[in-house]
């Protein structure tokens, strides 16, 4: 009787510490909102589906890690793996073989270069420059022909150039849209000064996939100056908190150039280091070029710290801040004959693991039956913040009361043993 008796307070033991995984099916209590997932075109002839995640559908994500809330539920309670995929353009480019056919220097002392493509009929988008030398800004016209006698602009505006200094810059490409000319020119403006030590010229065709993106606008506050470290700062609120992957920064601003450090805000409040980048804008009498783009890894906050590296230039005045994130889709299984559900709004909810993960690209996306999105509701079965606590959190002073009393029914069996076995 004795042993048996131990045998079972030993089984309530484990049981009371074990009881948190024996729960296999989906608990919608611990999930704050939800929404219908609908089918546009049929799931039938395919087992995937594809779902956009629009921000101003699904509002803010809480989660500590964009999407990690996120669990798609069939009408069933069964949990459907998924796998988010971002629509991030996907950049190749290839080199167009070419030869140099004249170098040469102008009455005006301008730079002349001619080269002629090596694959005819081939399209180019870009003339990759490479100067010897540093220090120099130029104005770059480039050319196209037929022939090598008459000459067409294809762009007039573009910039080379090399900058020294805290935020050295070195631009050696020229963009434009495709063309088709057996020759090109280039035309390098050197407006009395040196001409520059070309050292190789390619032409280069670029293959971008369609970059699709949305927008999320911020509300920039006053700036703060700190003289000691010769910087600037603003914080940036953002209306909708969704992954970003770029910020542009709008200002009226001309012919500056400026470091900027991106920050977020940490759990114990500092701020610290997301991405790093360089903004400038040129307006010339006889070009223009301006980058103002700071690129980040996915990140969703509601608020980022906009730091100026500004030496003794006065701070920047900034007419806005924009978010852009590549759209994101969402991709899980279809199962015949069920309804599937988005629940969200859980933050301690950590990132689910399927295999899916690995078996799907961008590319398969577009050959995918598309899914949207139902309004989201809040969930009425969601039982508040207490109910994610685990089981023996919620009750953990009945459960130091009852593990003291089974100890203590231990020892005194093992007592009752021992005198026992002592008569």
């Amino acid at each position: 009787m004795t042993a048996r008796l131990r045998v079972l307070l030993v089984c309530l033991l484990l049981c009371l510490y074990g009881n948190a995984g024996m729960c296999a099916t989906f608990d919608d209590r611990l999930w704050e909102r939800y929404a219908v997932i609908e089918p546009v075109s049929s799931f039938s002839s395919s087992s995937l589906a594809a779902l956009n995640l629009d921000p101003f559908i699904i509002g803010d994500v809480g989660a500590r890690m964009p999407f990690a809330d996120f669990r798609v539920v069939t009408d069933r309670r069964e949990e459907v793996p998924w796998h988010i995929v971002s629509r991030k353009q996907e950049r190749r480019e290839e080199e167009i073989g070419c030869r140099m056919e004249n170098v040469s220097t102008t009455p005006e002392g301008d730079t002349w270069i001619e080269l002629f493509s090596l694959r005819q009929g081939t399209p180019v988008n870009a003339v990759q420059v490479a100067v010897a030398g540093s220090d120099y800004i130029r104005q770059v016209e480039v050319l196209g022909s037929q022939d090598g006698k008459t000459w067409n602009t294809i762009r007039k505006d573009g910039m080379v150039f090399d900058i020294p200094g805290g935020e050295k810059m070195r631009n050696e490409r020229i963009s434009f849209s495709d063309v088709s000319y057996p020759f090109l020119a280039l035309k390098i403006l050197n407006n009395a000064s040196k001409p520059l030590q070309i050292s190789t010229v390619r032409l280069v065709q670029r293959l971008e996939a369609d970059e699709r993106t949305y927008l999320i606008a911020g509300s920039v506050g006053g700036a703060t100056v700190d003289s000691r470290r010769k910087e600037s700062s603003v914080i940036v609120r953002m209306n909708t908190v969704f992954p970003i992957d770029r910020l542009l920064i709008g200002t009226s601003e001309r012919n500056f150039q400026r470091t900027v450090t991106v920050q977020l805000k940490s759990p114990n409040g500092e701020w610290t280091a997301a991405s790093e980048g360089v903004i400038y804008s040129f307006d010339l009498p006889s070009a223009r070029s301006a980058q103002l783009t700071i690129d980040l890894p996915g990140v969703a906050a509601r608020e980022f710290r906009l730091v100026f590296r500004d030496y003794d230039n006065p701070p920047l005045a900034l007419t806005g801040v924009t978010g852009a994130g590549f759209r994101r889709e969402l991709v899980f299984k279809t199962y015949p004959g069920r309804k599937f559900f988005l629940f969200l709004g859980n933050p301690e909810a950590a990132m689910p693991e399927y295999d899916l993960a690995t078996s799907i690209s961008a590319r398969d996306l577009d050959k995918l039956p598309i899914a949207s999105l139902s309004e989201v509701r809040p969930n009425k079965a969601f039982a508040g913040d207490s109910a994610r606590r685990s089981w023996t959190d919620r009750y953990s002073i009945v459960l130091y009361v009852v593990v003291i009393a089974a100890i203590a029914g231990l020892f005194f069996l093992q007592y009752r043993t021992f005198t026992g076995m002592k008569q």
